[in-house]
């Protein structure tokens, strides 16, 4: 019997993670069984699964004694390995911010590497973090003490990139890399970074895989005469949707209109900039926070014109692949990896920091529809020779076995 162990962020719980809902049904077919351990979850309902499919959150506290308890780690040989690391090979300065992250890493790890080790049997187990995060620094922890069992991990944007975050980093990722069996990072970028900013000693380890999304079949909307622009994302400052307001407001007047899926802190503030930036010929709309089935139902009805993304950060974003199964061509910021699905046969990729006059013109570029349906025609091939579903999480379960 083959057993697949997954870690996530709350999956199959709450609303996240929704890439994960197509990804589920190939890893279902691959192994007998397939175990989900969902860290902190936002709710106890998990959303429907194949039958083969199990899951089970796992509470990992961190109040006031949890983080006391966590300096115990400042005599662990991990902990001053992880400090000679950044010291010599990252070339940085010792920061409170950066010790106060390995410490509560290390305590997180801890309690998922506990609970991982309850679930060996000794039989063929796979044991998988969708994200590279400290559920990936326990199993790797893991591995250490027991290697008998496969670890592996995915790296997606946020648990890769150094830059994104305010302290220029990221806790034991040489360490992790090294532990575990494979690192599959979902862009040939991602892997790059591993290489030269972690410093990884064992490169043959990572390995692109990248994520995939299935083509969805819906009647065309032949009523939708109006140009249409979508956007698709958390309404946080990282994903500037300001810029698309901005860029809006100067694009020559005629009829239009702008929805934008997502919700977050940012909401009533974007809020008032559209209301006192746009003119009457833009209908806008925050639709809020839909799910992923809700969302690709409305692209097959209304079949908007582009997608637009302009992030100061990604990894290579869902939403984009799943606009593009639609033949929906796209708009992206030159960041992480969007430049390996987004160019100029399917849709235009933006500088990392584009003005709102740069944005404009991109969008204005879709007013020609000779010019939308040859990069619709592109999205629709992308979609099919690099982010096919089927193809992507076969050769995934395959690599796995």
């Amino acid at each position: 019997m083959s057993e697949l162990i997954i870690f996530t962020g709350g999956f199959p719980y709450g609303s996240g993670e929704t890439f994960l809902e197509t990804e589920v049904i190939y890893l279902a077919q691959g192994f007998d069984q397939v175990h989900f351990v969902a860290v902190n979850p936002s709710n106890s309902t998990p959303r429907n699964l194949p039958d083969n499919c199990t899951a089970e959150g796992l509470f990992i506290s961190l109040g006031v004694l949890q983080k006391i308890a966590s300096l115990r780690y400042l005599v662990s040989p991990l902990f001053w390995q992880e400090y000679t690391i950044i010291r010599q090979t990252y070339k940085q300065r010792i920061s409170r911010g950066i010790v106060k992250t390995m410490l509560i890493s290390l305590y997180n790890a801890e309690q998922v590497r506990k609970h991982a080790e309850k679930l060996i049997t000794g039989k063929q187990q796979i044991f998988y973090s969708y994200w590279c995060d400290d559920a990936a620094l326990g199993l790797a922890m893991m591995k250490e003490k027991f290697p008998q069992p496969t670890t592996v991990c995915r790296a997606h944007g946020w648990d890769v990139y150094f830059e994104v975050h305010p302290l220029n980093y990221l806790p034991f990722r040489q360490y992790i890399a090294d532990q575990m069996s494979a690192v599959f990072t979902i862009s040939q970028k991602g892997k790059e970074t591993i290489l030269n900013t972690w410093k990884v000693t064992t490169a043959d380890k990572v390995i692109v895989s990248r994520l995939g999304v299935v083509q969805q079949q819906a009647p065309y909307n032949t009523e939708n005469n109006i140009f249409t622009i979508v956007s698709c994302s958390n309404l946080i400052p990282l994903k500037r949707v300001e810029l698309i307001i901005s860029a809006l407001a100067q694009v020559p007047e005629q009829p239009m209109r702008w929805i934008h899926f997502g919700e977050g802190s940012e909401l009533a503030r974007l809020k008032r900039m559209a209301k006192n930036s746009l003119g009457e010929h833009i209908h806008w709309e925050f639709k809020g926070r839909k799910t992923n089935r809700e969302v690709l139902s409305w692209y097959a009805f209304n079949q908007p014109a582009v997608f637009i993304n302009v992030s100061s950060s990604e990894g290579i974003p869902v939403s984009i692949m799943e606009a593009m199964s639609f033949g929906i061509p796209c708009i992206a910021t030159d960041v992480g990896g969007s430049g390996e699905i987004v160019n100029y046969t399917n849709g235009v990729l933006l500088a990392e920091h584009p003005t709102p006059e740069e944005v404009a013109k991109a969008l204005q570029l879709f007013l020609t529809k000779e010019v939308g349906l040859t990069k619709s025609e592109g999205a629709l091939k992308t979609w099919e020779e690099r982010y096919n579903a089927e193809k992507n999480y076969t050769e995934f379960v395959a690599q796995l076995n």
